[in-house]
């Protein structure tokens, strides 16, 4: 498929789990993270505004939350393969994430996949609490909140791309919708079904490549 790009979420898609929040709740106050959670799934705050408060009560060093999240993170099958056959079919693939560089390259350079176009968010670890920073502050024209959908658009830039999104989750539902191809599972798939937004879902990469190769063989 000329033109594709191929853009794939991080947390609970790239990596089998929610790293993001399991680092928060592991080195934060779980407590604090559950009542955020609840928050945001009752719509009172919005993802950027939870997962600045959840980072505020890390204090633990850097080098020790990154060697946890590298031991502990495990990539979805099928990652390297579909690699392969972007390289081979000049499909442009992008992992976009609402988590933080600082998190997520560490876990790509200890699998050797350190070449991977990676746009994330950053953050600034400190003894009194790691302080976030995101791309996008502006709310969104469609959601009403901060999004991927204007960075989506941003990393894309030609107009006349085909985008295929791979997600799984609350971060991926604007970005998703403004996609040619969707690919959901999880939180992300019941969201789409109930909007009636058409998508594919998979478990592994393995099915996200095959989708696309029926696509355009």
């Amino acid at each position: 498929m000329a033109g594709l790009v191929l853009v794939l979420d991080y947390d609970g898609t790239v990596a089998e789990d929610d790293m993001l929040d399991r680092v928060a709740n592991h080195f934060g106050d779980p407590e604090l993270f559950r009542a955020l959670d609840a928050e945001l799934d009752g719509g009172t705050m919005t993802l950027h505004e939870v997962i600045r408060r959840e980072f505020e009560a890390v204090r633990a060093p850097r080098e020790e939350v990154v060697a946890w999240t590298v031991e502990h993170t495990r990539l979805r099958p099928g990652l390297r393969e579909l690699l392969a056959l972007a390289r081979e079919r000049e499909w442009r693939l992008v992992v976009l994430s609402s988590g933080f560089h600082e998190l997520i390259e560490p876990v790509l350079e200890a699998h050797g996949l350190a070449e991977v176009e990676l746009v994330a968010n950053h953050v600034s670890p400190g003894p009194d609490g790691w302080r976030a920073s995101f791309r996008d502050e502006e709310p969104c024209a469609v959601c009403g909140e901060p999004c991927k959908r204007a960075t989506l658009a941003q990393v894309v830039g030609d107009a006349d791309a085909t985008v295929a999104y791979v997600g799984d989750g609350y971060s991926d539902r604007c970005a998703a919708e403004a996609a040619d191809l969707r690919f959901a599972r999880a939180a992300l798939a019941r969201w789409l079904e109930a909007r009636g937004v058409a998508h594919s879902t998979y478990e592994d990469f393995f099915q996200v490549a095959n989708t696309i190769l029926t696509v355009s063989p």
